[in-house]
């Protein structure tokens, strides 16, 4: 493998040297090494790198450098990135790296103050700067570009994308067309070359990712999991997994907050990260994430870009993004500057189009791994203590004790006894009881073996890679599983992380019944262990089935109807009105209102986090103060009932069943 070249054979100033050595930098990376000679010459360049691997430095430094020789002008560079964080990321590496050369950078974003800001501005030699507030200060007349020489598009995919085209196009005409334009990304898919063209004057393309654009430090796992309760999926991937920190993506802002809070009443630390939060929020948030002092950030796309938090062990997709770009900026937030790191993603029916476009498009290897059961859970929990114990016990000797044949043989004879596990359990609780003091070491270890952990039948986690033809295959079961086909095979059985779920009761499911070309009769649900609930029919047009096993009434009793005092008193919530909806509907009812809600708790929200759904999918909602109408499509209504009927929420345990017609 070729020696990357010191920093000292890239024609660099004495002063830039001094400073990269002050602050760390002994060796460039390959895109510094490539990039920084290229931009020194003045032309236009496009490269595309792999996240994390040193862009920022590639331009900031061969800027700075000019920027010191040359005469100085109000703002020489103008620097547009896709979020805040990003931006005051760059600005910051300007300052670092241009601390010796009196190099003076503005970071201008939305929801920080404009007279600062302005005040910023008018010493700056470098404005990096989200294109919203970039145009806000242009049209106000506090920043003027006619002096900007370079021009640098920073995660310039989603620069040029459809989201940001209108506003790029306004900058340009306030910036000289002499200029020189740099664009930098992980990604940069040939539509955006040609877009990009568009504002560059015969660009060189650079591109050390053409065959691995996803980082190399990275692994790639995924869960397939069926779409419903895709909550308590996580949790139970996270419970496995164990990371010290991730962020968690969604694709919405809506799940951010959803997913957020699922995992706070978990137990968890987390918070979410989306574009309606304050500006001072967000920087609270992403302090205590770089100070590891929250374990969970859970953010869209947009928020996240640019996050750069040293070490980060996980990258969880709790949703596929819609695009396979966005998953290669996703993922590359962990893995960076040569440690390693894990991507993660739940894979749904709905977003196995997403996987086929990674394997193909990208060639990213994916490893299958199945949801873990509880069983596997409690044993992984058990592995990491005993792992824990060896690592703490060694730390108090000092390192592995030297070699003496009187203590081994001592050893193997302990062994030997027919109490060993008792003597070893001795010596254990000796051990804990050294370290009490010890924040370290304070942790309760159980020692031995499950010998009577039940093994699962399917691909363990961490188990083999599949193939697409066999990854296809296992979709397709699982959609029979949770449409009610009846040829699809029965699952394995499964525990949750909370508590463990009887075999699932199938009964055979009854004819369709067609009326005016609509099947309205469907197969019972997969039950919990309790008896099922009626028989779901689309309600238009009503059609009379025989309900299958009806829940006892001291179970789920029957809605009362509101009284006229109490419905003065709780207004009805307005119901959901969503466009463009399928046709037909169940109504469903369940057993929590608006009195039984946790302070700052929806009952939309409650009932998308519980039955794995988005908030889009529900057609309407109708809140009482102690029960709740819910309609859904009937593709959804067998998966929802399955999914929370028995569930609990706060100290009341959920009940749902199909309405009644004169509900």
């Amino acid at each position: 493998m070729t020696q990357v070249s010191q920093f000292s054979d890239l024609a660099l100033s004495t002063l830039m040297l001094d400073t990269l050595a002050g602050i760390g930098f002994t060796q460039p990376t390959p895109v510094q090494s490539t990039a920084i000679p290229l931009v020194a010459t003045g032309r236009d360049l496009m490269v595309q790198s792999q996240t994390g691997t040193g862009k920022t430095a590639a331009f900031a430094i061969p800027i700075i450098e000019r920027l010191s020789t040359a005469p100085r002008r109000a703002v020489s560079v103008l620097g547009l990135v896709p979020t805040r964080e990003l931006a005051r990321q760059v600005a910051d590496e300007f300052v670092r790296l241009g601390k010796n050369h009196e190099i003076q950078c503005a970071a201008i974003y939305g929801g920080a103050s404009m007279d600062k800001q302005i005040a910023e501005i008018r010493f700056a030699h470098a404005v990096i700067g989200t294109p919203g507030r970039v145009l806000d200060h242009l049209r106000r007349g506090t920043l003027k570009l006619d002096g900007v020489r370079t021009l640098v598009l920073d995660e310039a995919d989603e620069m040029l994308s459809m989201g940001f085209a209108r506003e790029l196009e306004q900058i340009m005409a306030y910036v000289p067309p002499t200029r020189q334009t740099l664009l930098f990304s992980a990604t940069i898919p040939e539509d955006i070359k040609r877009y990009a063209r568009r504002y560059m004057q015969a660009p060189e393309f650079v591109s050390l990712a053409e065959q691995n654009v996803a980082a190399d430090d990275v692994e790639h796992h995924y869960y397939i999991i069926n779409g419903v309760g895709r909550g308590r999926d996580l949790v139970s991937v996270i419970e496995y997994e164990a990371p010290e920190s991730a962020i968690i993506f969604t694709n919405t802002k809506i799940d951010s907050e959803v997913v957020a809070g699922h995992l706070k009443r978990q137990g968890y630390q987390a918070e979410f990260l989306n574009g309606d939060l304050p500006q001072r929020d967000r920087e609270s948030i992403m302090a205590r994430t770089k100070e590891k002092s929250l374990r969970f950030l859970v953010a869209t796309d947009i928020a996240a870009r640019g996050i750069d938090i040293s070490a980060l062990s996980h990258v969880i997709n709790y949703v596929l993004p819609e695009s396979p770009e966005a998953y290669i900026h996703r993922t590359g937030r962990t893995g960076r500057a040569g440690h390693r790191g894990t991507a993660i993603s739940l894979i749904g029916p709905r977003e196995i189009g997403v996987y086929y476009a990674l394997k193909r498009v990208y060639k990213v290897a994916l490893q299958e791994r199945t949801v873990p059961t509880f069983a596997e859970i409690e044993l992984r929990r058990v592995e990491r203590r005993a792992d824990q114990f060896v690592i703490d016990l060694y730390r108090r000797l000092g390192g592995r004790p030297d070699p003496d044949d009187a203590r081994r043989a001592t050893v193997l004879r302990l062994l030997e006894r027919e109490d060993a596990s008792d003597i070893v359990e001795a010596l254990v609780l000796m051990a804990e009881q050294a370290a009490t003091q010890s924040q370290a070491s304070g942790r309760s270890f159980s020692g031995g073996v499950l010998a009577d952990v039940p093994r699962t039948g399917s691909v363990a986690p961490g188990g083999r890679p599949q193939s697409i033809a066999a990854v296809a295959e296992r979709v397709a079961v699982i959609q029979g599983e949770f449409r009610g086909r009846p040829d699809s095979p029965a699952p394995p059985a499964s525990k949750d992380a909370r508590s463990a779920a009887p075999p699932a009761v199938v009964q055979e499911p009854a004819p369709p019944a067609v009326v005016e070309d609509a099947v309205v009769a469907k197969a019972p649900p997969r039950s919990r262990g309790r008896k099922s609930p009626p028989a779901v029919e689309a309600q238009t047009p009503v059609v009379e089935t025989p309900a299958v096993s009806p829940k006892p009434q001291a179970v789920a009793p029957k809605a009362q109807a509101a009284t006229p005092k109490a419905q003065a008193a709780t207004p009805k919530a307005p119901a959901v009105e969503p466009t463009a909806r399928p046709v037909g509907g169940v109504r469903l009812w369940m057993n929590l209102g608006d009195r039984d809600l946790e302070k700052g708790d929806s009952i939309l929200d409650v009932s998308s986090e519980l039955g794995g759904l988005l908030p889009a999918d529900f057609l309407a909602i109708d809140v009482r103060p102690r029960h709740v109408y819910l309609t859904l499509p009937t593709a959804y209504a067998h998966d929802f009932i399955a999914a929370v009927d028995g569930e609990r929420y706060a100290t009341k345990t959920i009940r749902v069943e199909v309405a009644r017609e004169n509900d």
